[in-house]
């Protein structure tokens, strides 16, 4: 059914929200205010609609042309057809509205801050994980569409580094050049994974392959381009795709990479978790720091590399379930001179209970990737923790947990960080204190 609707407002995944009889209707790639002609589908009898876009009749003024030439194929990035400001007023209210759908609170009551964003816009993803895939013949990296068989190259991304196109590229050339093989899943052979990570000027490469690992002749041609500073390998047929738990076996270059962040060194393991952005998560730290400024005792939840914890001053007991963040938390706090923080492997509300047991920490940081459990819940409760700062990407979810926390604490404030250009994440750090 061709239509003409007229946007009234942007929903979680960046589609414009219109209306046709009253009924709602999703429509990708429509903005805010825009008066667009579509194609309408009724969803499985649904009281809904999503519709095609056919075009745009009437543009918002914040529509800018989209600097990405694969973005229809790829759909990674659904607001990079709308201007930057823009994209930072919806991800605040994607919080007011998950906020108000979510939760009972007063939003009158929570301080929410403009959305801080980012100076760099292009070439800022510093890491890389691809599928290696077939492709017109060829070997190559790319991810596929949701749901449907579209592949996307991605070789040329603008949001990753530099360094990591021009190593995908090259890596491309060497595997045509000795005529690799993707991945079979009935003889468990070929190329099926590649990790790229960048430290400075220099490239860390992880290959995951089939059980007929890597040819010498491809090791060697990869051991000439300047800009690798190691080659790892893992040979993993798993089903799963959990890579680290087998490890990885050095090909060549360094096992361990200086990272700067925020002025200082670090040195890190190969499986030691990374930041995706670094701009934002020096940000994000900074946002904390500022939070925690009046806590004297930290426990820090889900801590990986360490970097948030060894910038406070407090005492802090970090604790995360990755051993090889904490030996490389730990040897980094040792080279710092950080002696006020413990780095704990384990599972992390066990551990959390135990110390809580020998001593009152006041303050309590959850980095919530899969939100917080209601086991955590109950120790908060139970427990005489003052402070929680609470971060999250997910607006939904940070606002389901916010609401059942605060049964027993305050949300005080939120503020975000734009972790995530161009697409409808963003990192919310709340500040909840005892009722």
């Amino acid at each position: 059914m061709k239509t003409t609707v007229e946007i009234k407002k942007m929903g979680i995944n960046g589609e414009g929200i219109g209306y046709i009889n009253r009924k709602i209707v999703f429509i990708k790639g429509a903005l805010l205010n825009e008066e667009v002609e579509i194609d309408a589908k009724q969803y499985n009898n649904k009281n809904y609609y999503f519709g095609d876009l056919i075009r745009v009749i009437k543009p918002s003024p914040m529509r800018v042309k989209n600097p990405c030439h694969a973005n229809k194929e790829c759909m990674g990035c659904n607001l990079l057809h709308y201007a930057y400001p823009a994209q930072l007023k919806h991800k605040k209210d994607l919080i007011k509205e998950s906020l108000k759908k979510y939760t009972e609170l007063d939003r009158s009551q929570i301080k929410i801050d403009q959305i801080i964003g980012m100076n760099q816009k292009n070439g800022f993803l510093t890491q890389a994980n691809l599928p290696i895939v077939d492709f017109k013949g060829k070997v190559t990296f790319g991810i596929y569409q949701r749901e449907t068989k579209y592949l996307t190259v991605m070789t040329g991304c603008m949001k990753q580094h530099p360094l990591i196109n021009q190593t995908l590229l090259q890596l491309e050339e060497v595997f045509n050049n000795h005529q690799c093989k993707t991945y079979n899943d009935k003889f468990r052979t070929g190329l099926r994974f590649i990790k790229l990570r960048v430290f400075q000027d220099k490239v860390q490469v992880i290959i995951i392959t089939g059980k007929d690992g890597l040819k010498d002749e491809v090791v060697s041609d990869i051991k000439k381009l300047k800009q690798v500073n190691g080659l790892f390998m893992s040979i993993n047929t798993s089903k799963y795709q959990d890579f680290e738990s087998q490890g990885y076996k050095k090909i060549f270059g360094n096992t361990k990479e200086e990272f700067i962040c925020d002025g200082k060194k670090y040195i890190m393991s190969v499986k030691t978790t990374l930041p995706d952005h670094l701009e934002s998560f020096e940000i994000r730290n900074k946002i904390v720091k500022t939070m925690v400024k009046g806590s004297k005792k930290i426990i820090s939840i889900n801590c990986e590399n360490g970097i948030l914890e060894m910038n406070l001053d407090q005492e802090v007991v970090a604790i995360d379930e990755k051993k090889d963040n904490i030996e490389s938390a730990t040897y980094n706090a040792k080279l710092l001179g950080k002696e006020n923080i413990k780095f704990v492997y384990g599972q992390p509300i066990k551990k959390m209970v135990t110390f809580a047991k020998k001593k009152v920490y006041d303050t309590v940081i959850i980095q919530g990737v899969n939100g917080i459990s209601n086991e955590l819940k109950d120790t908060l409760r139970l427990g005489k923790v003052q402070t929680v700062i609470y971060m999250n990407s997910s607006t939904s979810m940070l606002a389901k947990d916010l609401q059942e926390l605060s049964k027993y604490y305050k949300v005080e404030e939120i503020k975000a960080v734009d972790s995530h250009m161009y697409q409808s994440y963003v990192t919310s750090i709340a500040k909840l204190t005892k009722k």
